[in-house]
């Protein structure tokens, strides 16, 4: 799934949470994807990194869509200094605007940042209650997208031809208070079943030749003023089913680069006639 937003949820989108689009059934699965610092990174601010990202996602359209994600980062600095690093989410998203999440991250054994919280869509806009940090109220556009919903228009936009989509994505992370406008580049098409190079549990699970599509998307924190540099991009190419491979994430200073490593399709429940 695709969660194409901020390091915390970055990867839910990533792999692929969305209702069916166009008449194809979102995979229900478990995925692992492993990372390193992309050949040629910049290592000055990165040092030595090697990251995994888990995944499950689970639901259908008429009872909403699960994900629980966790994203360890384990990096060495240039003076030998370890550090762990480990993103813990759980999103539930409805087709109808309703948006749930919880998002944790702690280094070393600690808790440094959390959020959780309710997003709604109403006639007048999104209101989000947060429970953490701290209890607030937040209002946003209503054109904003969920995580969810960022897969759908995205997929959306794949099937029909276009190359370039835009819009605002709100995620919860980083206080819960963050909305991040998004630019989409979608490449060409393909059905070529034998370009996954070392990913094979793609093959192994029956849908190679499925359509895919390479995509590029920026996020830019707002309010951004007059810099146009994007926070940080993340290319992946994504399956007609939703799941994801060939994981590029740059965040200026250094990227890093991942590949699925580990796929399970899990049995996708049927919605009522």
């Amino acid at each position: 799934m695709l969660q194409w937003c901020s390091i915390a949820a970055v990867l839910p989108a990533l792999m692929g949470i969305a209702p069916a689009v166009a008449g194809v059934p979102l995979a229900n699965y478990r995925s692992v994807h492993d990372l390193s610092l992309a050949v040629g990174a910049d290592m000055s601010e990165a040092g030595a990194v090697k990251a995994r990202l888990v995944t499950e996602f689970t639901g259908s359209r008429c009872s909403g869509y699960t994900t629980r994600l966790r994203f360890v980062t384990r990096s060495t600095g240039e003076e030998g200094q370890a550090r762990t690093d480990d993103v813990r989410s759980v999103m539930f998203e409805t087709v109808d605007g309703f948006y749930e999440f919880t998002h944790e991250t702690y280094a070393e054994d600690d808790l440094v940042e959390v959020s959780a919280g309710v997003a709604e869509r109403k006639d007048d806009g999104i209101a989000v209650t947060l429970n953490e940090p701290e209890e607030a109220s937040v209002s946003i556009a209503a054109e904003t997208a969920f995580p969810t919903e960022q897969v759908v228009w995205v997929l959306e936009a794949a099937i029909a031809g276009k190359r370039f989509v835009a819009f605002d994505i709100y995620d919860g992370t980083e206080g819960g208070e963050v909305v991040y406008s998004t630019s989409t580049v979608i490449g060409q098409a393909s059905t070529d079943a034998g370009d996954l190079g070392v990913e094979t549990s793609i093959a192994d699970a029956g849908f190679a030749g499925q359509r895919h599509w390479p995509v590029t998307i920026s996020y830019f924190k707002q309010p951004a003023g007059t810099d146009m540099t994007p926070d940080y991009t993340m290319s992946i190419v994504v399956y007609e089913n939703g799941i994801s491979r060939d994981i590029t994430l740059d965040y200026g200073g250094f990227a890093l680069a991942g590949k699925l490593t580990q796929l399970e399709l899990l049995p996708t429940p049927a919605c009522p006639d």
